[in-house]
């Protein structure tokens, strides 16, 4: 073999091996919590490791469970869809992704997506409408609906203005028809301690508190406006998203509240339009999210509060912040800020079907995430 054809070659074997080395210092973080990002975590999870070299295998079983991860010392860091109520010392939130939580529904047949208002979907939830062919369903889904088009950009992008909230073109008005199934509804509630069940009855409480009278609560069944159990035709629990989503994929004539993505297959749910305070049938989306977190406050300490009943053209009526939870002014806070810096900025970003808004630097989630970030980088 010449002398050259031997130099390429311990070349190659050289590049191979460095490509599959591991990285000096590379960390595997102990992250969990909230199950409503599994599915974005798992889709940013290549990027990341090929940018940092580290790793975290996100175990997201519930918003409780990473607030405990975090006040056990058992977890680096954490998300939760809602506030921790009983912070330890120098925990902060980081308001790391906005998101709508989704309307999901089996109705058996075609399974097409439904509308429906606000109040019909409190009435729903609270065990007040038990039928699918209640008059209030019926009038949602026969009707003219006003929905909302998007200004693009050339790329076919959705344009977005100063605080990431999407720029309407215009609306247009569509005439529905549609005949609903004589059937009873099951509802599928969150049993574990949930940020997407605070969320949800948040909205509830704050729009119709005469239906929702209880105090929202990571406990559906605590924020729930009776005894849950009074209804057990009605009311079904299950764990976590993925089972509330499995549990209406094998029930037809059912209703759950999750993630969009957990819309997708394996589970092949539908998507409900969900009518918002301008009268208009809003789809889940990261777009409609971000019209939502626009009419939104964040204070100081990076709590955010929606206005549930704003009249913005696209806002979606339920919309929720993903908190981020780590504990300032240890060995490791400045390089976990690294981590959620990257995650916070570039996951949704990158992976806009996942469902979750997009920052702009000028929105105010990003302010506040960036003067919290400085905060854990110390």
């Amino acid at each position: 073999m010449n002398k050259s054809r031997s130099l390429k070659i311990a070349a190659f074997a050289t590049a191979i091996t460095l490509a599959f080395a591991p990285v000096a210092n590379a960390t595997t973080w102990k992250a969990g919590g909230a199950s409503s990002v599994n599915g974005l975590m798992a889709a940013c999870k290549a990027k990341y490791q090929a940018a940092t070299g580290d790793d975290f295998p996100y175990n997201g079983t519930g918003s409780g469970d990473g607030k405990t991860g975090i006040h056990n010392g058992s977890m680096d860091f954490a998300f939760s869809d809602s506030v921790d109520a009983a912070p330890i010392a120098n925990q902060i939130h980081l308001p790391a992704f906005v998101w709508p939580v989704a309307i999901l529904t089996n109705t058996g047949g075609s399974n097409k997506p439904l509308t429906l208002s606000t109040e019909t979907l409190a009435k729903i939830f609270a065990g007040v409408i038990t039928r699918w062919d209640d008059a209030a369903i019926v009038a949602d889904n026969n009707r003219a609906i006003t929905t909302v088009i998007y200004a693009k950009n050339a790329d076919g992008s959705v344009k977005k203005d100063a605080k990431g909230a999407p720029i309407v073109l215009r609306t247009q008005t569509l005439t529905q028809h549609r005949i609903l199934p004589a059937k009873p509804i099951t509802v599928f509630y969150r049993t574990k301690n949930s940020g997407t069940s605070n969320n949800l009855t948040r909205a509830f409480n704050k729009l119709y508190p005469a239906i929702w009278t209880k105090a929202p609560n990571d406990a559906f069944a605590t924020a729930f406006p009776g005894d849950i159990t009074a209804n057990p035709q009605y009311f079904r629990g299950a764990a976590g998203s993925g089972d509330v989503a499995n549990g209406v994929k094998a029930t037809p004539y059912s209703i759950t509240y999750a993630e969009v993505g957990f819309a997708k297959a394996p589970y092949n749910l539908a998507v409900t339009q969900v009518i918002n305070a301008a009268g208009n049938a809003i789809v889940p989306s990261s777009d409609s999210a971000m019209a939502a977190a626009a009419q939104a406050t964040v204070d100081a300490n990076g709590l955010v509060t929606f206005n549930y009943a704003n009249t913005d053209a696209a806002a979606y009526p339920f919309t929720a912040t993903t908190y981020a939870l780590a504990i300032t002014g240890k060995s490791n806070s400045a390089s976990i800020a690294k981590t959620l810096d990257y995650l916070a900025n570039n996951c949704a970003k990158d992976n806009p079907a996942e469902g979750f808004g997009a920052y702009t630097p000028t929105n105010a989630f990003a302010k506040a995430f960036a003067s919290q970030l400085a905060k854990l980088k110390g």
